[in-house]
Protein backbone atom coordinates (compact mmCIF):
# COMPACT_ATOMS: atom_id res chain seq x y z
CA UNK A 1 0.00 0.00 0.00
CA UNK A 2 2.86 2.36 0.81
CA UNK A 3 4.33 1.66 -2.62
CA UNK A 4 1.08 2.67 -4.32
CA UNK A 5 0.78 5.89 -2.31
CA UNK A 6 4.44 6.61 -3.05
CA UNK A 7 3.77 6.08 -6.75
CA UNK A 8 1.00 8.70 -6.74
CA UNK A 9 3.06 11.06 -4.59
CA UNK A 10 5.88 10.88 -7.15
CA UNK A 11 3.39 11.93 -9.83
CA UNK A 12 2.15 14.78 -7.60
CA UNK A 13 5.73 15.98 -7.25
CA UNK A 14 6.43 15.63 -11.00
CA UNK A 15 9.05 12.88 -10.56
CA UNK A 16 7.13 10.15 -12.41
CA UNK A 17 4.50 10.11 -15.11
CA UNK A 18 1.39 7.96 -15.52
CA UNK A 19 3.47 5.41 -17.44
CA UNK A 20 4.81 4.05 -14.11
CA UNK A 21 1.30 3.02 -13.03
CA UNK A 22 0.87 -0.74 -13.44
CA UNK A 23 -1.75 -1.67 -16.02
CA UNK A 24 -3.96 -3.49 -13.55
CA UNK A 25 -7.76 -3.35 -13.56
CA UNK A 26 -7.93 -4.23 -9.86
CA UNK A 27 -5.70 -1.26 -9.02
CA UNK A 28 -7.75 1.04 -11.25
CA UNK A 29 -10.97 -0.18 -9.62
CA UNK A 30 -9.53 0.27 -6.14
CA UNK A 31 -8.33 3.81 -6.92
CA UNK A 32 -11.75 4.72 -8.37
CA UNK A 33 -13.49 3.29 -5.30
CA UNK A 34 -11.19 5.08 -2.82
CA UNK A 35 -11.48 8.36 -4.73
CA UNK A 36 -15.28 8.10 -4.86
CA UNK A 37 -15.61 7.29 -1.16
CA UNK A 38 -13.19 10.05 -0.23
CA UNK A 39 -15.08 12.58 -2.33
CA UNK A 40 -18.36 11.51 -0.72
CA UNK A 41 -16.82 11.79 2.74
CA UNK A 42 -15.37 15.25 2.06
CA UNK A 43 -18.66 16.45 0.59
CA UNK A 44 -20.56 15.16 3.62
CA UNK A 45 -18.09 16.58 6.16
CA UNK A 46 -17.06 19.84 4.55
CA UNK A 47 -19.65 20.56 1.86
CA UNK A 48 -23.02 22.22 2.10
CA UNK A 49 -24.61 21.69 5.53
CA UNK A 50 -27.80 20.11 4.13
CA UNK A 51 -26.19 17.66 1.69
CA UNK A 52 -27.21 14.03 2.24
CA UNK A 53 -25.53 10.78 1.29
CA UNK A 54 -27.49 10.35 -1.94
CA UNK A 55 -26.63 13.85 -3.13
CA UNK A 56 -22.96 13.44 -2.21
CA UNK A 57 -22.86 10.06 -3.96
CA UNK A 58 -24.52 11.49 -7.06
CA UNK A 59 -22.08 14.38 -7.21
CA UNK A 60 -19.08 12.06 -6.80
CA UNK A 61 -20.28 9.57 -9.43
CA UNK A 62 -21.27 12.20 -11.99
CA UNK A 63 -18.02 14.10 -11.47
CA UNK A 64 -15.84 11.02 -11.80
CA UNK A 65 -17.79 9.67 -14.78
CA UNK A 66 -17.57 13.06 -16.50
CA UNK A 67 -13.84 13.21 -15.90
CA UNK A 68 -13.35 9.67 -17.19
CA UNK A 69 -15.52 10.33 -20.24
CA UNK A 70 -13.74 13.54 -21.14
CA UNK A 71 -10.31 11.97 -20.64
CA UNK A 72 -11.33 9.00 -22.80
CA UNK A 73 -12.58 11.37 -25.51
CA UNK A 74 -9.37 13.41 -25.48
CA UNK A 75 -7.20 10.28 -25.50
CA UNK A 76 -9.10 8.93 -28.51
CA UNK A 77 -8.85 12.25 -30.35
CA UNK A 78 -5.09 12.23 -29.80
CA UNK A 79 -4.86 8.56 -30.84
CA UNK A 80 -3.63 7.54 -27.36
CA UNK A 81 -6.58 5.40 -26.25
CA UNK A 82 -4.25 2.63 -25.09
CA UNK A 83 -3.01 4.95 -22.32
CA UNK A 84 -6.46 5.63 -20.89
CA UNK A 85 -6.35 3.13 -17.99
CA UNK A 86 -2.99 4.35 -16.69
CA UNK A 87 -3.96 7.99 -17.17
CA UNK A 88 -7.28 7.72 -15.37
CA UNK A 89 -5.66 5.73 -12.56
CA UNK A 90 -3.00 8.45 -12.25
CA UNK A 91 -5.61 11.23 -12.29
CA UNK A 92 -7.85 9.63 -9.67
CA UNK A 93 -4.90 8.42 -7.56
CA UNK A 94 -3.31 11.85 -7.39
CA UNK A 95 -6.77 13.30 -6.74
CA UNK A 96 -6.97 11.18 -3.59
CA UNK A 97 -3.79 12.79 -2.26
CA UNK A 98 -4.78 16.29 -3.33
CA UNK A 99 -8.31 15.90 -1.91
CA UNK A 100 -6.87 14.79 1.44
CA UNK A 101 -4.64 17.88 1.45
CA UNK A 102 -7.63 20.05 0.48
CA UNK A 103 -9.68 18.60 3.33
CA UNK A 104 -6.79 19.25 5.73
CA UNK A 105 -6.51 22.89 4.61
CA UNK A 106 -10.28 23.40 4.86
CA UNK A 107 -10.26 21.70 8.26
CA UNK A 108 -7.65 24.05 9.71
CA UNK A 109 -8.84 27.14 7.84
CA UNK A 110 -10.94 28.28 10.80
CA UNK A 111 -7.83 28.34 13.02
CA UNK A 112 -5.64 30.42 10.70
CA UNK A 113 -6.00 33.85 9.18
CA UNK A 114 -8.61 33.98 6.40
CA UNK A 115 -6.16 35.28 3.81
CA UNK A 116 -3.64 32.54 4.68
CA UNK A 117 -6.34 29.89 4.24
CA UNK A 118 -7.42 31.40 0.92
CA UNK A 119 -3.80 31.53 -0.22
CA UNK A 120 -3.27 27.85 0.74
CA UNK A 121 -6.46 26.82 -1.08
CA UNK A 122 -5.43 28.76 -4.18
CA UNK A 123 -1.97 27.18 -4.17
CA UNK A 124 -3.52 23.74 -3.78
CA UNK A 125 -5.89 24.33 -6.72
CA UNK A 126 -3.01 25.53 -8.89
CA UNK A 127 -0.91 22.55 -7.86
CA UNK A 128 -3.81 20.22 -8.76
CA UNK A 129 -4.11 21.80 -12.18
CA UNK A 130 -0.35 21.49 -12.71
CA UNK A 131 -0.39 17.81 -11.67
CA UNK A 132 -3.29 17.01 -14.01
CA UNK A 133 -1.56 18.96 -16.77
CA UNK A 134 1.64 17.00 -16.12
CA UNK A 135 -0.28 13.72 -16.42
CA UNK A 136 -1.80 14.84 -19.73
CA UNK A 137 1.56 16.07 -20.97
CA UNK A 138 3.15 12.69 -20.31
CA UNK A 139 0.20 10.59 -21.49
CA UNK A 140 -0.43 12.55 -24.70
CA UNK A 141 3.20 13.47 -25.39
CA UNK A 142 2.39 17.16 -25.70
CA UNK A 143 3.91 20.39 -24.35
CA UNK A 144 3.23 21.05 -20.66
CA UNK A 145 1.29 24.21 -21.59
CA UNK A 146 -1.08 22.14 -23.71
CA UNK A 147 -1.27 19.57 -20.92
CA UNK A 148 -2.37 22.24 -18.45
CA UNK A 149 -4.85 23.60 -21.01
CA UNK A 150 -6.21 20.08 -21.42
CA UNK A 151 -6.48 19.72 -17.64
CA UNK A 152 -8.32 23.03 -17.43
CA UNK A 153 -10.68 21.87 -20.20
CA UNK A 154 -11.44 18.63 -18.34
CA UNK A 155 -11.89 20.35 -14.96
CA UNK A 156 -14.16 23.12 -16.30
CA UNK A 157 -16.33 20.74 -18.30
CA UNK A 158 -16.51 18.25 -15.44
CA UNK A 159 -17.78 20.98 -13.13
CA UNK A 160 -20.26 22.15 -15.78
CA UNK A 161 -21.58 18.62 -16.38
CA UNK A 162 -21.82 17.90 -12.66
CA UNK A 163 -23.63 21.18 -11.95
CA UNK A 164 -26.06 20.51 -14.79
CA UNK A 165 -26.72 16.97 -13.60
CA UNK A 166 -27.42 17.90 -9.97
CA UNK A 167 -29.34 21.13 -10.49
CA UNK A 168 -33.05 20.86 -9.67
Amino acid sequence: MVAIVSLFWHICTFRSGPNVIPLNTALTGLVILVNGLLNIGVLMALGEPDIDLVQAGTIAVVSMASTAGLVWFVMLLMNRGQRFAQSITALFGTDVILTLLLALVIGVSSTIHESAALFALTLLRLWSLAVYGFIFQRALEIHIGFGIAMALFVVVFTVAITQTAISP
